[in-house]
Protein backbone atom coordinates (compact mmCIF):
# COMPACT_ATOMS: atom_id res chain seq x y z
CA UNK A 1 0.00 0.00 0.00
CA UNK A 2 1.28 3.42 -0.82
CA UNK A 3 2.05 5.40 1.94
CA UNK A 4 0.31 8.65 1.77
CA UNK A 5 2.32 10.98 4.33
CA UNK A 6 2.00 14.40 5.27
CA UNK A 7 4.56 17.04 6.61
CA UNK A 8 3.46 18.56 10.27
CA UNK A 9 5.94 21.23 11.18
CA UNK A 10 5.79 24.16 13.88
CA UNK A 11 7.48 26.81 15.06
CA UNK A 12 6.91 28.63 18.49
CA UNK A 13 7.68 31.72 18.02
CA UNK A 14 8.58 33.45 14.68
CA UNK A 15 9.01 37.02 15.80
CA UNK A 16 10.80 38.45 12.52
CA UNK A 17 7.53 36.32 10.43
CA UNK A 18 9.98 35.09 7.75
CA UNK A 19 8.97 31.57 8.58
CA UNK A 20 12.42 30.55 8.20
CA UNK A 21 12.06 27.44 11.07
CA UNK A 22 9.46 26.51 8.98
CA UNK A 23 11.29 26.84 5.93
CA UNK A 24 13.99 24.37 7.46
CA UNK A 25 12.23 22.14 9.04
CA UNK A 26 10.03 21.33 5.62
CA UNK A 27 13.26 20.90 3.55
CA UNK A 28 14.29 17.95 6.49
CA UNK A 29 11.10 16.49 6.38
CA UNK A 30 11.11 16.04 2.45
CA UNK A 31 14.43 14.63 2.55
CA UNK A 32 13.17 12.07 4.48
CA UNK A 33 10.14 11.16 3.02
CA UNK A 34 11.91 10.85 -0.49
CA UNK A 35 14.46 8.50 1.58
CA UNK A 36 11.52 6.33 2.72
CA UNK A 37 9.39 6.26 -0.46
CA UNK A 38 6.54 8.22 0.54
CA UNK A 39 5.07 10.40 -0.98
CA UNK A 40 4.02 13.61 0.30
CA UNK A 41 0.00 14.63 0.16
CA UNK A 42 0.08 17.89 2.07
CA UNK A 43 1.80 20.09 4.44
CA UNK A 44 0.56 21.80 8.05
CA UNK A 45 2.39 24.38 9.10
CA UNK A 46 1.75 26.14 11.94
CA UNK A 47 3.94 29.29 12.49
CA UNK A 48 4.08 31.19 15.43
CA UNK A 49 2.07 28.47 17.56
CA UNK A 50 3.25 27.38 21.17
CA UNK A 51 2.18 23.50 21.69
CA UNK A 52 2.75 23.96 25.48
CA UNK A 53 0.82 27.10 25.33
CA UNK A 54 -2.77 25.36 24.46
CA UNK A 55 -3.51 28.04 21.92
CA UNK A 56 -5.06 26.90 19.13
CA UNK A 57 -3.34 25.45 16.37
CA UNK A 58 -5.66 25.40 13.02
CA UNK A 59 -3.23 23.20 11.16
CA UNK A 60 -2.69 20.42 13.82
CA UNK A 61 -7.15 20.26 13.91
CA UNK A 62 -6.98 20.11 9.89
CA UNK A 63 -4.22 16.95 9.88
CA UNK A 64 -6.00 15.23 13.12
CA UNK A 65 -9.33 15.51 10.42
CA UNK A 66 -7.39 14.50 7.71
CA UNK A 67 -6.41 11.17 9.19
CA UNK A 68 -9.51 10.56 10.53
CA UNK A 69 -10.90 10.44 6.79
CA UNK A 70 -7.86 8.52 5.78
CA UNK A 71 -6.51 11.43 3.63
CA UNK A 72 -2.86 10.23 4.91
CA UNK A 73 -1.58 7.63 6.68
CA UNK A 74 1.88 8.81 7.90
CA UNK A 75 2.82 11.80 9.92
CA UNK A 76 6.44 13.24 9.31
CA UNK A 77 7.85 16.40 11.49
CA UNK A 78 11.58 17.36 12.12
CA UNK A 79 11.00 16.06 16.14
CA UNK A 80 8.12 14.26 18.64
CA UNK A 81 7.92 17.84 20.39
CA UNK A 82 6.62 19.56 17.00
CA UNK A 83 3.92 17.74 17.18
CA UNK A 84 3.30 18.17 20.82
CA UNK A 85 4.68 18.85 24.47
CA UNK A 86 1.66 17.50 25.94
CA UNK A 87 1.40 14.17 27.12
CA UNK A 88 -2.13 14.24 26.62
CA UNK A 89 -2.25 15.34 23.08
CA UNK A 90 0.42 12.17 22.33
CA UNK A 91 -1.65 9.87 23.85
CA UNK A 92 -4.54 11.19 21.17
CA UNK A 93 -1.59 10.90 17.99
CA UNK A 94 -1.58 6.98 19.52
CA UNK A 95 -4.62 6.04 19.69
CA UNK A 96 -4.67 7.88 15.76
CA UNK A 97 -1.86 5.20 15.37
CA UNK A 98 -4.12 2.29 17.03
CA UNK A 99 -7.25 2.99 14.98
CA UNK A 100 -5.99 3.94 11.26
CA UNK A 101 -2.44 2.16 11.09
CA UNK A 102 -0.71 5.48 11.00
CA UNK A 103 2.77 5.68 10.72
CA UNK A 104 5.30 8.14 12.14
CA UNK A 105 8.69 9.39 11.15
CA UNK A 106 10.68 12.02 13.08
CA UNK A 107 13.94 13.71 11.10
CA UNK A 108 15.84 13.53 14.75
CA UNK A 109 15.30 9.53 15.27
CA UNK A 110 12.79 6.68 13.72
CA UNK A 111 9.77 6.23 16.30
CA UNK A 112 7.35 3.18 15.81
CA UNK A 113 3.93 3.73 17.16
CA UNK A 114 2.68 0.18 16.49
CA UNK A 115 5.50 -1.23 18.99
CA UNK A 116 5.14 -0.74 22.86
CA UNK A 117 8.77 0.25 22.70
CA UNK A 118 8.14 2.65 19.96
CA UNK A 119 5.29 4.02 22.27
CA UNK A 120 7.78 4.11 25.33
CA UNK A 121 10.21 6.27 23.36
CA UNK A 122 7.52 8.45 22.27
CA UNK A 123 6.01 9.29 25.67
CA UNK A 124 9.39 9.36 27.09
CA UNK A 125 10.84 12.37 24.46
CA UNK A 126 6.94 13.70 24.80
CA UNK A 127 7.31 13.97 29.11
CA UNK A 128 11.24 15.28 28.57
CA UNK A 129 10.02 17.52 26.01
CA UNK A 130 7.16 18.84 27.89
CA UNK A 131 9.65 19.14 31.07
CA UNK A 132 11.56 21.35 28.62
CA UNK A 133 8.96 23.59 28.33
CA UNK A 134 7.88 24.06 31.53
CA UNK A 135 11.12 25.17 32.77
CA UNK A 136 12.11 27.79 29.38
CA UNK A 137 8.43 29.08 30.88
CA UNK A 138 9.71 29.58 34.34
CA UNK A 139 13.20 30.91 33.12
CA UNK A 140 11.28 33.48 31.05
CA UNK A 141 8.91 34.76 33.94
CA UNK A 142 11.80 34.93 35.73
CA UNK A 143 14.25 36.74 33.68
CA UNK A 144 10.26 39.54 32.97
CA UNK A 145 10.14 39.91 36.67
CA UNK A 146 13.86 40.90 36.90
CA UNK A 147 13.39 43.26 33.90
CA UNK A 148 10.54 44.78 35.23
CA UNK A 149 12.54 44.93 38.89
CA UNK A 150 15.09 46.79 37.05
CA UNK A 151 12.68 49.41 35.45
CA UNK A 152 13.67 48.14 31.89
CA UNK A 153 11.47 48.65 28.50
CA UNK A 154 9.57 45.86 28.27
CA UNK A 155 9.76 44.97 24.39
CA UNK A 156 7.26 43.66 21.60
CA UNK A 157 3.90 44.88 20.43
CA UNK A 158 3.35 49.13 19.85
CA UNK A 159 5.29 51.76 21.42
CA UNK A 160 3.19 52.94 24.43
CA UNK A 161 0.30 55.45 23.90
CA UNK A 162 1.91 58.99 25.36
CA UNK A 163 5.13 57.44 24.14
CA UNK A 164 7.80 57.61 21.43
CA UNK A 165 8.98 54.49 19.39
CA UNK A 166 11.68 54.02 21.90
CA UNK A 167 9.12 53.88 24.69
CA UNK A 168 11.25 56.25 26.58
CA UNK A 169 10.32 59.35 25.69
CA UNK A 170 7.83 61.32 25.95
CA UNK A 171 5.49 62.55 22.96
CA UNK A 172 3.76 65.59 25.13
CA UNK A 173 0.89 65.92 22.98
CA UNK A 174 -0.42 62.24 23.48
CA UNK A 175 0.77 62.84 27.37
CA UNK A 176 -1.54 66.00 27.76
CA UNK A 177 -4.74 63.76 26.43
CA UNK A 178 -3.58 61.05 29.00
CA UNK A 179 -3.57 64.40 31.86
CA UNK A 180 -7.35 64.91 30.45
CA UNK A 181 -8.50 61.30 30.52
CA UNK A 182 -7.02 61.22 34.42
CA UNK A 183 -8.82 64.24 35.58
CA UNK A 184 -11.88 63.35 33.69
CA UNK A 185 -12.35 59.71 35.66
CA UNK A 186 -11.18 60.99 38.32
CA UNK A 187 -13.80 63.52 38.54
CA UNK A 188 -16.52 60.71 38.15
CA UNK A 189 -17.10 60.85 34.29
CA UNK A 190 -17.41 57.83 32.57
CA UNK A 191 -15.38 56.14 30.35
CA UNK A 192 -17.37 55.53 27.64
CA UNK A 193 -18.06 59.36 27.80
CA UNK A 194 -14.70 60.28 27.36
CA UNK A 195 -14.25 57.79 24.08
CA UNK A 196 -17.11 59.15 22.52
CA UNK A 197 -15.95 62.96 23.16
CA UNK A 198 -12.74 61.95 22.17
CA UNK A 199 -13.71 60.45 18.77
CA UNK A 200 -15.63 64.02 18.24
CA UNK A 201 -12.15 65.01 18.49
CA UNK A 202 -10.56 62.56 16.11
CA UNK A 203 -8.21 61.53 19.09
CA UNK A 204 -6.93 58.27 18.11
CA UNK A 205 -4.44 55.74 20.06
CA UNK A 206 -1.23 54.57 19.37
CA UNK A 207 -2.49 52.51 16.80
CA UNK A 208 -4.04 54.97 14.96
CA UNK A 209 -8.01 53.43 15.91
CA UNK A 210 -10.35 55.33 17.65
CA UNK A 211 -10.49 54.79 21.78
CA UNK A 212 -12.75 51.97 23.44
CA UNK A 213 -13.80 52.00 27.04
CA UNK A 214 -11.75 48.94 27.46
CA UNK A 215 -8.56 50.20 26.38
CA UNK A 216 -8.52 53.60 27.96
CA UNK A 217 -9.69 51.55 31.51
CA UNK A 218 -6.41 49.49 30.89
CA UNK A 219 -3.86 52.45 29.98
CA UNK A 220 -5.59 54.26 32.04
CA UNK A 221 -5.04 52.07 34.73
CA UNK A 222 -1.30 51.39 33.96
CA UNK A 223 1.40 52.14 36.57
CA UNK A 224 3.59 53.08 32.74
CA UNK A 225 2.10 56.32 32.71
CA UNK A 226 3.78 57.43 36.65
CA UNK A 227 6.89 56.20 35.22
CA UNK A 228 6.75 53.04 37.71
CA UNK A 229 7.41 49.60 36.04
CA UNK A 230 4.62 46.94 36.60
CA UNK A 231 5.02 43.04 36.82
CA UNK A 232 2.04 40.77 35.78
CA UNK A 233 2.11 37.85 34.78
CA UNK A 234 -0.59 35.75 33.39
CA UNK A 235 -1.85 32.21 34.52
CA UNK A 236 -1.93 29.50 32.59
CA UNK A 237 -5.71 29.17 33.03
CA UNK A 238 -6.23 33.28 32.08
CA UNK A 239 -7.15 33.86 28.95
CA UNK A 240 -6.63 37.58 29.23
CA UNK A 241 -3.31 39.44 31.76
CA UNK A 242 -5.24 40.95 34.58
CA UNK A 243 -5.69 44.54 34.79
CA UNK A 244 -3.09 45.06 37.58
CA UNK A 245 0.21 44.26 37.91
CA UNK A 246 2.45 44.59 40.97
CA UNK A 247 4.23 47.76 41.01
CA UNK A 248 7.77 46.38 41.65
CA UNK A 249 9.89 49.84 41.23
CA UNK A 250 10.52 53.09 39.41
CA UNK A 251 11.08 53.28 35.65
CA UNK A 252 13.75 54.24 33.20
CA UNK A 253 10.87 56.30 31.57
CA UNK A 254 9.27 59.60 32.96
CA UNK A 255 5.59 59.28 34.39
CA UNK A 256 3.08 61.91 32.69
CA UNK A 257 0.35 61.64 35.60
CA UNK A 258 1.96 61.54 39.05
CA UNK A 259 1.90 58.18 41.20
CA UNK A 260 -1.15 59.69 43.72
CA UNK A 261 -3.27 60.15 40.40
CA UNK A 262 -2.20 56.64 39.47
CA UNK A 263 -2.86 54.66 42.51
CA UNK A 264 -6.45 56.56 42.44
CA UNK A 265 -7.15 55.48 38.87
CA UNK A 266 -6.50 51.97 39.52
CA UNK A 267 -8.26 51.79 42.86
CA UNK A 268 -11.39 53.33 40.54
CA UNK A 269 -10.80 51.25 37.51
CA UNK A 270 -10.36 47.62 39.38
CA UNK A 271 -13.25 48.81 41.88
CA UNK A 272 -15.83 45.94 40.61
CA UNK A 273 -18.86 48.07 42.10
CA UNK A 274 -17.76 50.91 39.77
CA UNK A 275 -18.04 48.95 36.74
CA UNK A 276 -21.47 47.64 38.10
CA UNK A 277 -22.91 51.39 38.75
CA UNK A 278 -21.23 53.37 35.76
CA UNK A 279 -20.85 50.90 32.78
CA UNK A 280 -20.51 54.18 31.00
CA UNK A 281 -23.36 53.34 28.40
CA UNK A 282 -24.85 55.84 25.78
CA UNK A 283 -27.56 57.10 29.04
CA UNK A 284 -30.49 59.33 27.27
CA UNK A 285 -32.06 59.70 31.11
CA UNK A 286 -29.68 61.61 33.42
CA UNK A 287 -31.39 59.74 36.79
CA UNK A 288 -31.63 56.37 35.61
CA UNK A 289 -30.83 53.59 38.16
CA UNK A 290 -30.82 56.36 40.64
CA UNK A 291 -34.60 57.18 41.53
CA UNK A 292 -36.22 54.28 43.22
CA UNK A 293 -40.18 53.80 43.55
CA UNK A 294 -41.55 54.92 46.43
CA UNK A 295 -44.91 53.84 45.91
CA UNK A 296 -45.91 51.81 49.17
CA UNK A 297 -46.36 47.98 48.66
CA UNK A 298 -49.55 47.65 51.54
CA UNK A 299 -46.91 46.46 54.02
CA UNK A 300 -46.21 49.08 56.93
CA UNK A 301 -43.21 50.97 56.35
CA UNK A 302 -42.39 48.76 52.79
CA UNK A 303 -42.19 50.53 49.44
CA UNK A 304 -41.32 49.47 46.08
CA UNK A 305 -38.10 50.04 46.22
CA UNK A 306 -37.67 49.21 42.48
CA UNK A 307 -34.70 51.27 40.14
CA UNK A 308 -36.56 53.39 37.82
CA UNK A 309 -35.61 54.19 33.86
CA UNK A 310 -36.19 56.09 31.36
CA UNK A 311 -38.91 55.37 29.11
CA UNK A 312 -40.97 58.03 26.95
CA UNK A 313 -44.63 57.95 26.15
CA UNK A 314 -46.37 60.10 23.19
CA UNK A 315 -43.21 61.18 22.55
CA UNK A 316 -42.91 62.86 26.05
CA UNK A 317 -39.46 61.61 28.34
CA UNK A 318 -40.19 59.54 31.41
CA UNK A 319 -39.36 58.06 34.53
CA UNK A 320 -41.22 55.13 35.27
CA UNK A 321 -40.82 51.61 37.56
CA UNK A 322 -40.92 49.13 34.68
CA UNK A 323 -43.51 46.58 34.78
CA UNK A 324 -41.47 44.23 33.51
CA UNK A 325 -42.74 40.40 34.19
CA UNK A 326 -41.02 38.34 36.52
CA UNK A 327 -39.37 41.28 38.87
CA UNK A 328 -40.90 42.42 42.06
CA UNK A 329 -41.37 46.24 40.38
CA UNK A 330 -45.00 47.83 40.78
CA UNK A 331 -44.99 49.71 37.54
CA UNK A 332 -47.05 52.16 38.99
CA UNK A 333 -45.18 55.37 39.45
CA UNK A 334 -43.82 57.93 36.53
CA UNK A 335 -42.34 61.12 36.37
CA UNK A 336 -41.56 63.61 33.63
CA UNK A 337 -38.21 63.30 33.25
CA UNK A 338 -37.18 66.89 31.97
CA UNK A 339 -39.13 68.18 35.07
CA UNK A 340 -37.34 65.65 37.57
CA UNK A 341 -33.79 66.20 36.30
CA UNK A 342 -34.18 70.11 36.81
CA UNK A 343 -35.99 69.62 40.48
CA UNK A 344 -33.37 67.31 41.66
CA UNK A 345 -30.59 69.59 40.06
CA UNK A 346 -31.94 72.32 41.57
CA UNK A 347 -31.68 70.33 44.99
CA UNK A 348 -28.42 69.17 45.30
CA UNK A 349 -27.45 72.64 44.35
CA UNK A 350 -29.48 74.15 47.08
CA UNK A 351 -27.59 71.67 49.60
CA UNK A 352 -24.18 71.87 48.12
CA UNK A 353 -24.78 75.92 49.03
CA UNK A 354 -25.69 75.39 52.07
CA UNK A 355 -23.36 76.25 55.45
CA UNK A 356 -24.26 72.34 56.81
CA UNK A 357 -22.70 70.83 53.62
CA UNK A 358 -19.61 73.09 53.07
CA UNK A 359 -18.58 72.49 56.90
CA UNK A 360 -19.22 68.56 56.00
CA UNK A 361 -17.30 68.80 52.77
CA UNK A 362 -14.62 70.88 54.21
CA UNK A 363 -13.73 68.06 57.15
CA UNK A 364 -10.44 66.41 57.16
CA UNK A 365 -10.13 63.34 55.56
CA UNK A 366 -7.43 60.54 56.09
CA UNK A 367 -4.51 61.81 54.14
CA UNK A 368 -5.23 60.23 50.44
CA UNK A 369 -1.71 59.24 50.14
CA UNK A 370 -1.30 57.26 53.18
CA UNK A 371 -4.41 55.36 51.67
CA UNK A 372 -2.55 54.56 48.47
CA UNK A 373 0.35 53.13 50.41
CA UNK A 374 -1.74 51.03 52.33
CA UNK A 375 -3.51 49.28 49.21
CA UNK A 376 -0.16 48.69 47.39
CA UNK A 377 1.27 47.16 50.32
CA UNK A 378 -1.31 44.52 50.83
CA UNK A 379 -1.76 44.49 47.23
CA UNK A 380 1.93 43.23 46.83
CA UNK A 381 1.36 40.81 50.59
CA UNK A 382 -1.65 39.27 48.79
CA UNK A 383 0.87 38.42 45.80
CA UNK A 384 3.47 37.12 48.22
CA UNK A 385 1.20 34.98 49.73
CA UNK A 386 0.23 33.41 46.53
CA UNK A 387 3.87 32.67 45.45
CA UNK A 388 4.00 30.89 48.48
CA UNK A 389 1.31 28.89 48.47
CA UNK A 390 2.50 28.66 44.30
CA UNK A 391 5.72 27.40 45.92
CA UNK A 392 4.28 24.89 48.22
CA UNK A 393 5.38 26.88 51.10
CA UNK A 394 2.48 26.78 52.85
CA UNK A 395 -0.32 24.88 52.69
CA UNK A 396 -3.93 25.89 51.17
CA UNK A 397 -5.46 25.82 54.50
CA UNK A 398 -2.96 28.45 55.44
CA UNK A 399 -3.00 31.01 52.50
CA UNK A 400 -6.71 30.91 53.14
CA UNK A 401 -6.49 32.06 56.47
CA UNK A 402 -3.78 34.38 56.13
CA UNK A 403 -5.11 36.02 52.96
CA UNK A 404 -8.94 36.91 54.79
CA UNK A 405 -7.60 39.60 57.15
CA UNK A 406 -5.28 40.76 54.10
CA UNK A 407 -8.34 41.06 51.53
CA UNK A 408 -10.67 42.41 54.01
CA UNK A 409 -8.18 45.19 54.73
CA UNK A 410 -7.68 45.56 51.46
CA UNK A 411 -11.58 46.41 50.81
CA UNK A 412 -11.86 48.67 52.84
CA UNK A 413 -8.91 50.77 52.59
CA UNK A 414 -10.14 50.99 48.55
CA UNK A 415 -13.23 52.12 49.19
CA UNK A 416 -12.13 54.53 51.69
CA UNK A 417 -10.12 55.82 48.63
CA UNK A 418 -13.03 55.79 46.56
CA UNK A 419 -14.93 58.06 49.06
CA UNK A 420 -11.46 60.26 49.10
CA UNK A 421 -12.78 60.59 45.34
CA UNK A 422 -16.02 61.29 45.36
CA UNK A 423 -14.86 64.41 47.95
CA UNK A 424 -12.43 65.46 45.36
CA UNK A 425 -14.90 65.55 42.56
CA UNK A 426 -17.33 68.02 45.02
CA UNK A 427 -14.39 70.35 45.81
CA UNK A 428 -13.81 71.17 42.39
CA UNK A 429 -17.48 71.67 41.65
CA UNK A 430 -18.84 73.48 44.94
CA UNK A 431 -19.30 77.37 45.02
CA UNK A 432 -21.84 79.72 44.59
CA UNK A 433 -25.26 79.01 43.33
CA UNK A 434 -24.50 80.94 40.40
CA UNK A 435 -21.20 79.13 39.80
CA UNK A 436 -22.15 75.74 40.03
CA UNK A 437 -25.52 76.43 37.80
CA UNK A 438 -22.88 78.16 35.35
CA UNK A 439 -20.92 74.63 35.84
CA UNK A 440 -23.75 72.39 35.20
CA UNK A 441 -24.69 73.78 31.77
CA UNK A 442 -21.72 72.75 30.69
CA UNK A 443 -21.20 69.31 31.73
CA UNK A 444 -22.29 66.37 29.87
CA UNK A 445 -24.94 64.16 31.37
CA UNK A 446 -21.98 61.60 32.39
CA UNK A 447 -20.54 64.17 34.32
CA UNK A 448 -23.44 65.36 36.04
CA UNK A 449 -24.27 61.99 37.39
CA UNK A 450 -20.71 62.04 38.77
CA UNK A 451 -21.32 65.07 40.88
CA UNK A 452 -24.62 64.00 42.04
CA UNK A 453 -23.15 60.11 42.90
CA UNK A 454 -20.80 61.92 44.98
CA UNK A 455 -23.06 63.17 47.16
CA UNK A 456 -26.41 60.72 46.82
CA UNK A 457 -27.18 57.24 47.42
CA UNK A 458 -30.60 56.97 45.75
CA UNK A 459 -33.56 59.29 45.35
CA UNK A 460 -36.87 58.00 46.31
CA UNK A 461 -39.88 59.22 43.73
CA UNK A 462 -43.26 58.97 45.98
CA UNK A 463 -46.56 58.71 44.36
CA UNK A 464 -47.95 61.63 42.49
CA UNK A 465 -50.20 63.82 44.36
CA UNK A 466 -53.46 64.35 41.97
CA UNK A 467 -54.48 67.32 43.53
CA UNK A 468 -51.18 69.13 42.13
CA UNK A 469 -49.68 69.43 38.52
CA UNK A 470 -46.18 69.31 39.70
CA UNK A 471 -45.43 67.72 43.36
CA UNK A 472 -41.50 68.88 44.26
CA UNK A 473 -42.41 67.13 47.65
CA UNK A 474 -42.30 63.86 46.07
CA UNK A 475 -38.71 63.32 45.70
CA UNK A 476 -36.67 62.41 48.78
CA UNK A 477 -33.02 62.36 48.32
CA UNK A 478 -30.92 59.43 50.56
CA UNK A 479 -27.30 61.50 50.87
CA UNK A 480 -24.33 59.89 51.41
CA UNK A 481 -22.64 61.10 55.16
Amino acid sequence: MAIRAAIYVRISQDRGGAGLGIARQEEDCRALCSRKGWDVVDVYPDNDVSAYSGAPRPKWQELLEDINEGVINAVVCWHVDRLTRSPRELEDVIDLADRHGLELATVSGEIDLATPTGRMIARMLGAAARHEAEHKAERQQRQRRQAAEAGKVAGGGKRPFGYEDDRITVRESEAEIIREGARRVLAGESLASICRDWKGREIVTAAGIPWKPSGLRRMLASARISGRREHTPRRSWESTRPLLGEIVGDAVWPGTISHEDSDRLRALLSDPDRRRTNDGGNRSYLLSGILRCGKPTGEPGKACGWGMVGRPRSGVPRYVCPNTPGTNACGGTAANAERTDDQIRDMVLAAFESPTFMKRLREPDEDGSGLYEKVRADEEELEELAQDYGNQAISRKEWMVARAPIQERLERNRARLAKVSRKAVLLGFVGSYEDMLSRWKKMNDSQRRAVITAAVRSIEVLPANPRKRWDPDRFVIDWIA
